[in-house]
């Protein structure tokens, strides 16, 4: 950064999953003026630009994903011309991609790299052969600057670490069910833990928040192995007793999650038309879900915008929401979201993804502890009622 004559970097957050500086399922250029000391919670914003991925995977879009991640490096440059031309100095960038290396993950992180081109890569590797891979150490781009170095440090992994209160000392598994040992807080925990800092306006205001009954006085927490903690269900009163905002249907246009209306030619032709003319089906998949708030500067026309396979297009994302309920005879969207109004102004397209809403955001009475109509498709983990179903063939039978 000395070399550069800034003090300003730039992240190019890849990590759909588990990102630094935004909520999940979307994917941001932001730029960095201050050390980043605390968890991603913390310090989530909003960046110079950003796309709706609307999943926790690159896996779910491939070409969709590589496609977002070479629109953000195009933005990157001519942002890093502009501060050029305006003598803020050079811009350095830093790419934050996801974990998934192996099969075809490996050749969306090499469809990555080509497209950004970094001079300078550090690879985390782990102990074992499922952790360890090889990069291009070139680039095949013949225009490209083929000076890339790789630099190998060791990752990290807390499962190896030995809890000081386990007697055996064995090493526990993040994801194992059937750990008989204390438990670290899943990737899950840590998205839902993103999820809810979102949507209560940050993680200050998060923490902050109380119920107005004085024998409870416990607030939100995150645990180290529970994950969030939230005994008096605040977070779900909060988003109960939150004033929507009221949306008519004539203006948005609307995309269903992607593959949810795949093999169903007649709906096709309605993703992305209007509110008012789009089917039930794209309204029942959309009601009560999390939601891009999208901009399409062609007003409704597609001839201008990007198209991938999953017939969405590339569009400018302003922040997610979830679309609380509909009121078809009134014909509008109420809609939870903590964007500011003035960035809410242009947006015109809600675009559906696969996330769930968290059952912690989700208001469950006074001691309701699940939902047993919920299916199990819907919820991260398996819960009362929304587990899979399981066949007993092999139990024998008792004899008349």
């Amino acid at each position: 950064m000395k070399d550069s004559g800034s003090t300003d970097v730039a992240v190019l957050d890849l990590d759909c999953g588990q990102p630094e500086l935004s909520v999940p399922g979307l994917i941001t250029l932001t730029i960095v003026s201050q050390p980043l000391l605390s968890d991603p919670p913390l310090h989530m914003v909003h960046g110079e630009a950003a796309y709706f991925f609307g999943d926790i995977t690159s896996k779910a879009d491939p070409d969709k994903y590589v496609e977002m991640a070479t629109l953000l490096m195009h933005k990157y440059n001519n942002l890093k011309k502009d501060r050029i031309k305006q003598g803020k100095g050079h811009l350095p960038l830093l790419i934050n991609t996801d974990g998934w290396v192996k099969g075809f993950g490996y050749e969306i992180l090499c469809a990555v790299i080509e497209a950004s081109n970094p001079g300078n890569i550090i690879q985390m590797v782990g102990t074992t052969k499922t952790k360890s891979f090889d990069l291009p150490s070139q680039s095949t781009i013949p225009s490209a600057s083929n000076q890339r170095f790789i630099h190998t440090v060791q990752s990290f992994d807390e499962t190896s670490l030995v809890m000081p209160e386990d007697d055996n000392r064995s090493r526990r598994s993040m994801d194992s069910s059937y750990s008989t040992g204390p438990l670290q807080a899943t990737a899950s925990d840590h998205r839902k833990h993103r999820f809810c800092a979102y949507f209560m306006g940050g993680y200050d205001e998060m923490v902050k928040r109380r119920t107005q009954f004085a024998s409870q006085p416990e607030g939100i927490t995150f645990h180290r192995e529970k994950g969030v903690v939230d005994p008096n269900n605040i977070l779900g009163l909060t988003m109960a007793s939150m004033l929507p905002y009221a949306i008519p249907f004539y203006s948005v246009a609307l995309y269903s999650p992607p593959g949810y209306l795949d093999g169903i030619s007649e709906f096709q032709p309605a993703c992305g038309t209007r509110g008012d003319f789009a089917s039930d089906d794209i309204m029942d998949a959309l009601n009560g879900s999390i939601v891009g708030l999208c901009c399409r500067e062609d007003s409704f026309a597609s001839a201008q915008t990007t198209q991938n396979n999953s017939r969405v297009p590339v569009l400018r994302c302003v922040g997610i929401g979830i679309i609380r309920s509909i009121d078809r005879d009134r014909k509008l969207f109420f809609v939870l979201t903590p964007v500011h109004p003035s960035k809410l102004f242009d947006v015109n397209v809600f675009v559906g993804g696969n996330i769930s809403v968290p059952l912690e955001l989700v208001f469950r009475g006074t001691n309701a502890d699940s939902f047993p109509f919920l299916s199990e498709h819907s919820l991260a983990t398996p819960s009362l009622g929304g587990d899979v179903m399981k066949s007993r063939n092999h139990s024998g039978r008792k004899r008349i």
